[in-house]
């Protein structure tokens, strides 16, 4: 057993105090567990970050697994339209190109 291990264990025993001023309780408590999550997963809000942290969901109910994963190649405009529309939108890039697909199969299927 390691020091950290039994830092760990008096910590969820209650048996450590707690340093003056730091206690954080309501909304602070809420605020600053909401930083900490997007400061460890570098996500930019808290739905991405709770993403990152318990992973992605299946897109679809079918099969098992992971849902498939395209690779593709855009040129550098591209990119740049397709980034400000997911930001504008506050959406993924991935959800943006899916949509896009989506539509365009509707389209000419």
């Amino acid at each position: 057993m390691n020091d950290y291990d039994e830092l760990a264990r008096r910590a969820e025993r209650g048996e450590l105090p707690a340093i003056p001023d730091t206690v954080l309780v309501g909304a602070a408590a809420a605020a600053s567990g909401r930083q900490m999550l997007l400061d460890a997963t570098g996500a930019n809000n808290i739905v991405e970050a709770t993403q990152i942290a318990f992973g992605r969901p299946r897109l679809s109910d079918a099969g098992h697994g992971p849902s498939p994963v395209w690779k593709v190649r855009a040129t550098e405009n591209l990119d740049a339209e397709v980034t400000q529309i997911a930001s504008q939108r506050g959406v993924t890039k991935s959800r943006v190109i899916r949509e896009a697909v989506e539509e365009y199969l509707r389209v000419h299927a």
